[in-house]
């Protein structure tokens, strides 16, 4: 299909559906698609299309540390650091306290929707996690960052700041267990969800522990595994990609002809509204990567704002043919969470552990070594109509869970993935609760003037004040949904 911008799109439609999508009021389709009411049974097999958008830099507690009922700021098992203190009271030399509380981005006074960012790279990530310790989130980030911008590693935001993601938590499913796979930035963890491998070794490319790179990399990506399998896939990017497609340094994809399926479907740019063409007329592969734009992308100092929005166009679109919907996994997750606290360990494998420590300290690796992760935990929500109804998915994932979840669905495995990554990840099954149907009524706001008002706060409002004295330790509001799922 050509390429379409969005106006195309909504003048040539002429459908029910598409005036709904043109309205750009996201509940109103999801609200049709819900209508219907559940139904019983099912399987991995009525699943036709998954469609994977990975944002960028935020830690679950940065984002859903007040989220009733999930594993947050009033986690009973939080764990006690060497000063006798919970986890959350993060040593700080620089606070009168001689500690920072996770402390909360007031957006409605100030203009913390474009709050800076930290640090995130594999040092700072790292001594950050200290072993195991968790205690050194402040110290590391001052040292990278300074003392203000430092202090921004134990921010979060809450329900009035980021009503959207909230109200898919609470209608979908969110993974309160799921990991990065790697202590470090943007690109190893990217090439985790396309490969579930960063060449720790150094004999093809690797290790890539950065967000630079000096050789193309020469392993196998997951998209070429579904290409010589006949399975149908594509990555949807526009110009401004944000270098979050890294198939595109991969040595396959570089030199792969322009007719080729890997250019064709890995490497071509389109204009803004495609995949909302392709949902609306039931085109769309049976693997769609998402890349978003940088502003939509969310990284700081991006608005989470700008995030929902294009967020919201993408679920919105699935939802406007019914047949879509129906048949579709929109998995949204966040590539590493930028520096920003979460007060969960992450599981990291024993030392030694085969394709799980840095092996060669080339130049690539800048003579760093330690294990490669699994990293902090990030957010991810599953919106399908397997997933509705407000549940919570606790088993322990990280990015190569969604390959494996991709090979259940597709039967092609990728040979990446470590036998410990299989061992201690889950491959996403338990969050679909046997794959019936659930309903309900989707409290899903409105983007559209959200955005306008971030856009408002970020350029009149002054900026957030890190506190430093009569601090607070924050708790989970109270709330029904999102709740467990009851065993099955």
């Amino acid at each position: 299909m050509p390429d379409i911008s969005r106006r195309r799109l909504l003048q040539g439609a002429g459908t029910a559906a598409a005036a709904a999508f043109a309205a750009e009021f996201l509940p109103s389709n999801v609200r049709k698609a819900l209508a219907a009411g559940p139904s019983q049974g099912g399987s991995i097999r009525d699943i036709k299309h998954v469609v994977i958008l990975m944002q960028e830099n935020r830690s679950f507690d940065h984002y859903f540390g007040t989220l009733p009922n999930v594993r947050g700021f009033s986690d009973p098992n939080a764990l006690t650091l060497s000063s006798g203190q919970k986890v959350w009271y993060q040593p700080d030399t620089s606070n009168p306290d001689g500690y920072l509380l996770p402390w909360h981005i007031d957006t409605t006074v100030t203009s913390g929707q474009a709050q800076p960012s930290t640090s995130h790279a594999w040092n700072v990530q790292h001594e950050s996690w200290d072993g195991g310790l968790m205690d050194g989130f402040v110290s590391s980030h001052i040292a990278a960052n300074g003392v203000t911008d430092g202090q921004y590693t134990m921010s979060y935001l809450d329900r009035n700041d980021i009503p959207f993601h909230y109200a898919l938590a609470e209608n979908f499913t969110i993974c309160d267990g799921y990991h990065c796979s790697l202590l470090g930035p943007t690109w190893p963890n990217r090439l985790y969800l396309m490969s579930a491998w960063i060449d720790p070794a150094g004999v093809q490319g690797g290790p890539i522990v950065s967000n630079e790179h000096t050789t193309p990399y020469g392993w196998k990506s997951y998209p070429e595994a579904l290409t010589e399998a006949g399975v149908s896939w594509k990555v949807y990017q526009e110009v401004d990609n944000y270098g979050c497609n890294v198939l595109e340094y991969f040595n396959s994809f570089q030199t792969a002809p322009v007719s080729s399926p890997l250019y064709q479907n890995g490497l071509r740019s389109y204009q803004d509204g495609q995949f909302e063409w392709d949902a609306l007329h039931d085109r769309l592969p049976m693997v769609s990567w998402l890349i978003p734009t940088s502003y939509q992308s969310e990284h700081p100092d991006y608005t989470p704002a700008a995030g929902a929005d294009f967020v919201a166009s993408k679920i919105n679109a699935i939802a406007a043919n019914p047949d879509v919907w129906n048949s579709t996994v929109f998995i949204l997750n966040y590539d590493e969470n930028d520096g920003l606290f979460d007060h969960v360990a992450p599981p990291t494998a024993p030392a030694g552990t085969p394709g799980e420590y840095l092996t060669d300290l080339s130049s690539n690796s800048d003579g760093l070594a330690g294990p490669i992760g699994g990293g902090f935990r990030v957010p991810c929500l599953i919106i399908s109509p397997w997933t509705m109804g407000g549940w919570i998915a606790s088993e322990t994932f990280d990015h190569t869970s969604t390959l494996q979840f991709l090979e259940q669905l597709t039967g092609v495995t990728i040979p990446n993935i470590t036998p410990w990554r299989r061992q201690t990840f889950g491959n996403m099954s338990s969050a679909f609760g046997g794959f019936s149907r659930g309903y309900g009524w989707p409290r899903l706001p409105d983007t559209k003037a959200a955005l306008a008002k971030a856009v408002y706060e970020v350029n009149n409002l002054p900026a957030p004040v890190v506190p430093t004295e009569d601090q607070v330790l924050p708790v989970q509001t109270a709330g029904r949904y999102p709740r467990p799922r009851p065993a099955q």
